[in-house]
């Protein structure tokens, strides 16, 4: 019986591990490049939405806002759960401050806030302020990244076919099945790459944590302590917990979702590559490496 495709079961798992791993690998090194922003930027002379936003992306940068406008006095939550105004906004505020308690004085709740003109025109100058200082990955950078998802959809698709091909032509195909799945998974991940912060923010970022660790949930801050800028950066820096711990009855009023800072932007930093850089982690089907652990005959690569 002729081998499927003309290429021999062993041959061809063999291949297809490889090609696997090459893309993973250099799919890894690609986005590590691109995600690494500019090592000179630092954080530490930012605004504390500016670093919710690197740490939470916008839903962070809003609460943080909420959490210093509550502290400064002017900002409260009225029937329905809406965000109302107890007070004029206070004088040299960030244009995103000014945008939710705007958004406050229509009744909004916090959950339709990132819909607001208002707020969406903020967190967009915000978002570009930190991109041009190398801290933000851009959305166009996000593209280029997912960019490696179709070279992983392509050896998935060329698996898949080859998988069926090999079962029409009664061939043994057990090994080749891993390393497909390893290839729609990679597929998956590469393609569905979501980053916030770059890699020189994050660093940054770990130091901030370190120097403001008193400003922590567990460290029970509260707002006459540390007033609204204190406030407004310990949610940046460690989440809505930290304005659950400062005003527990107003977050769940406002009906803050209790996200935790840092968790979007790692579990975002899109480094999906390093889940399949390396051959341990994306060679499904790598016990098959030759002819000699296939059995022989039609191989296992189909």
């Amino acid at each position: 019986m002729e081998d499927t495709w003309g290429i021999p079961g062993p041959t061809f798992i063999v291949g297809y591990v490889i090609a696997l791993i090459a893309i993973a690998i250099i799919a890894a090194v690609s986005r590590k490049a691109l995600f690494r922003g500019d090592r000179n930027a630092r954080v530490d002379d930012l605004g504390p939405q500016q670093i919710a936003y690197l740490n939470g992306g916008d839903k962070l940068a809003v609460y943080s806002s909420i959490g210093g406008l509550r502290a400064a006095g002017v900002l409260g939550t009225g029937a329905g759960k809406t965000l109302v105004q107890t007070g004029s906004v206070p004088s040299g505020v960030t244009p995103l401050d000014s945008a939710v308690h705007h958004a406050a004085g229509n009744r909004a709740r916090t959950a339709s806030l990132l819909d607001d003109q208002w707020v969406r025109s903020a967190l967009d100058d915000l978002r570009a302020g930190l991109e041009r200082r190398g801290l933000a990955v851009s959305r166009d950078t996000i593209k280029q990244a997912r960019l490696w998802g179709w070279a992983a959809g392509a050896l998935a698709l060329i698996g898949v076919f080859r998988f069926f091909a090999g079962i029409a032509n009664d061939k043994p195909v057990g090994f080749l099945f891993p390393a497909v799945g390893a290839a729609i998974f990679m597929t998956i991940v590469l393609a569905r790459t979501k980053r916030v912060a770059t890699t020189a923010a994050i660093t940054g970022l770990r130091q901030l944590r370190v120097q403001h660790g008193y400003l922590a949930p567990q460290q029970s801050p509260a707002y006459a302590t540390y007033g609204a800028s204190g406030a407004a950066m310990g949610v940046a820096l460690f989440g809505a917990a930290s304005l659950y711990a400062m005003d527990p009855a107003f977050a769940a009023e406002a009906e803050i979702q209790r996200i935790a800072a840092g968790g979007l932007s790692s579990g975002s930093t899109g480094t999906a590559g390093s889940s399949c850089g390396s051959s341990s982690s994306c060679s499904g089907g790598s016990s098959c490496g030759g002819g000699s652990s296939c059995g022989g005959g039609g191989g296992c690569g189909g």
